[in-house]
């Protein structure tokens, strides 16, 4: 990766789909992922804040916890978008809002981490499940990167959390 790194912090539940993501890059980073599982309604929701107040995205899940539709920002796609086949059987592939193709590849030493590499075959960031003390409490994952594109920060959040949901719960 390269020499100028940023991380983020995962804390709150221990849940791809409700979690506090804090940080900084060039500036303080703050999402939070809140999920409402409703017994009578069919479909499950994720909204995904923005500095504590800011609706920046949320994921639409078809019933029993099926992928259904994202939105980010204004734009609307399937969730399936976010997890288009890979190069690789442990690969998920996006496509940014800006048209450029990423791609988050599971670890086979260890099946909860996950490396984001561009295009190129550039590594650009990595995710591992690993607990320790912060300054905001306890964390149980970091994410590493190495852009400051806020567009495709949330992307790659987004397509980690469906990853990471995908592999827990094999849906």
């Amino acid at each position: 990766m390269a020499s100028t790194t940023y991380d983020l912090f995962f804390t709150g539940r221990d849940d791809p789909r409700s979690c506090v993501v804090i940080g900084e890059d060039t500036k303080p980073i703050y999402y939070c992922f809140e999920t409402s599982e409703r017994n009578l309604m069919p479909n499950v929701r994720t909204m995904v804040y923005r500095n504590n107040k800011e609706v920046c995205a949320k994921l639409e899940w078809s019933p029993g916890n099926h992928l259904g539709g994202a939105t980010i920002g204004n734009r609307q796609i399937p969730m399936s978008q976010l997890v288009l086949p890979g190069s690789t059987s442990s690969a998920r592939t996006f496509i940014s809002s800006d048209g450029k193709r990423f791609e988050w590849r599971r670890s086979r030493e260890n099946p909860t981490s996950y490396d984001l590499y561009a295009a190129s075959n550039m590594r650009i960031a990595v995710f591992r499940r690993f607990t320790q003390s912060t300054v905001v409490g306890p964390s149980h994952a970091f994410l590493q990167y190495t852009f400051n594109h806020d567009p495709l920060l949330i992307e790659a959040l987004l397509a980690l959390c469906v990853n990471r949901w995908i592999d827990l719960h094999g849906v």
